[in-house]
């Protein structure tokens, strides 16, 4: 009886180290666990900051598409796409030709290089001023069924938020609410609608 006495308090020292060892690994795996959680947390910040940090860089930005493209065998100079954007800006979006001819850019440039067969590249046009931006991307309503379009640039991350917010926002109007998109943040009725 007394081996069974020995056996019994070694396996119940035994048992008792393990839970001991078993609590410090659970302690050790909630501390990784809070690591990660607040790694993670970080990430997200520093994915939002990053694109925050891209969309203030496009700020100034607008995208025309539609504007006929004579490139075909070679690329079309900045001096000549930004004369057809300020014809564009007075012919197709009636803004007065004096106010068009002294809009200062910092850069007027085709998108990529690569070309759809019948489908002219996009010209992303950089305003010094933001008002200029402004003035223009205002005149949106008279390019309705001319084939034209003006948008505001945005990063990927931005632009993929914005797609997904398109869905309510057609719902909300179809209701007969005031929706709007601005920036990555849907609108209904002039409050901000969370996910």
């Amino acid at each position: 009886m007394g081996k069974d006495k020995r056996k019994t308090r070694n396996s119940s020292d035994i048992v008792l180290k393990l839970q001991d060892v078993t609590e410090g690994v659970d302690i050790a795996i909630a501390q990784v666990t809070s690591r990660v959680d607040h790694m993670e947390k970080e990430r997200t910040n520093f994915r939002d900051d990053l694109a925050y940090l891209k969309a203030q860089s496009m700020r100034n930005n607008i995208i025309f598409t539609g504007l006929p493209d004579n490139n075909t065998t070679e690329n079309e100079t900045t001096e000549v796409t930004e004369k057809k954007l300020r014809e564009h800006l007075h012919l197709a979006l009636k803004i007065h030709k004096e106010v068009a001819d002294t809009m200062k850019f910092e850069m007027v440039n085709r998108t990529s290089n690569e070309r759809t067969p019948g489908k002219p590249r996009s010209i992303v046009a950089k305003f010094v001023f933001f008002k200029d931006r402004e003035t223009v991307r205002r005149q949106w309503k008279h390019l309705s069924g001319t084939g034209f379009n003006v948008f505001e640039q945005f990063p990927p991350e931005v632009v993929a938020k914005r797609r997904k917010l398109l869905r309510k926002m057609r719902e909300a109007r179809d209701q007969g609410k005031r929706a709007w998109i601005a920036y990555d943040t849907l609108y209904i009725d002039g409050r901000p609608v969370r996910d």
